[in-house]
């Protein structure tokens, strides 16, 4: 038996099938995010899963939503080859650039067409430590997963480059890019000032 059919025998079998491709958001990784994020609009969800009051069914067709300016959680379904996972990266960056702001719940396929069309340079991401346990599962994902944060108003880091959204006026996406940037600046202010201090004694003027 290989690893992934041992993986699979833990899991119900219609997570690894056509019958289902909807992975419920683990609540308590929900309301850590929500606590930052304040969301107000869930548009692929069921009235069983939504997590917020204000959502879309799949009847309702949120990839054909104006998502307007709602904070924005989406989880949507992962699917087999990515084609609806892409339509719903595209979606959540098209709504940012309208007004949203959007967090995207998927699983880390970094080798996608989708990755590097809707999420590489057009989102701030944040790949997840180990692996998340959806809906009620007692086992964890047999795949690694990703945030990434959209927003019309997300900056750009000093230090890495990153796109990140953070406070107003914040120059870096961590502590450890401001951090690295603060020593930076103080490597530049020590050089200046040795660079003043040696053109004065060339001059032969004074040195404070």
């Amino acid at each position: 038996m290989s690893l992934d059919d041992q993986t699979r025998g833990k899991w119900h079998p219609a997570l690894y099938s056509s019958v289902s491709d909807e992975w419920p958001t683990p609540r308590d990784f929900f309301a850590k995010l929500n606590r930052r994020f304040r969301f107000t609009l869930d548009p692929c969800a069921t009235p069983e899963n939504a997590v917020v009051p204000s959502y879309f069914t799949k009847e309702q067709d949120g990839l054909a939503q104006d998502w307007g300016a709602h904070r924005v959680f989406c989880n949507p379904p992962f699917g087999r080859n990515g084609q609806m996972t892409g339509k719903w990266a595209r979606k959540c960056f098209e709504a940012s650039q309208k007004g949203a702001l959007v967090v995207l719940l998927v699983a880390a396929r970094t080798d996608t067409k989708w990755f590097h069309d809707w999420v590489q340079g057009k989102a701030n991401v944040k790949f997840l430590r180990g692996r998340l346990r959806y809906g009620e599962h007692v086992n964890s994902a047999p795949f690694p997963s990703l945030l990434a944060i959209y927003s019309q108003a997300a900056a750009t880091c000093a230090c890495c480059g990153n796109r990140f959204v953070g406070r107003s006026g914040a120059l870096t996406c961590s502590n450890a890019c401001r951090q690295s940037l603060y020593r930076h600046r103080v490597s530049l202010r020590v050089k200046r000032n040795a660079s003043t201090a040696t053109t004065v004694v060339m001059t032969g003027a004074p040195v404070a």
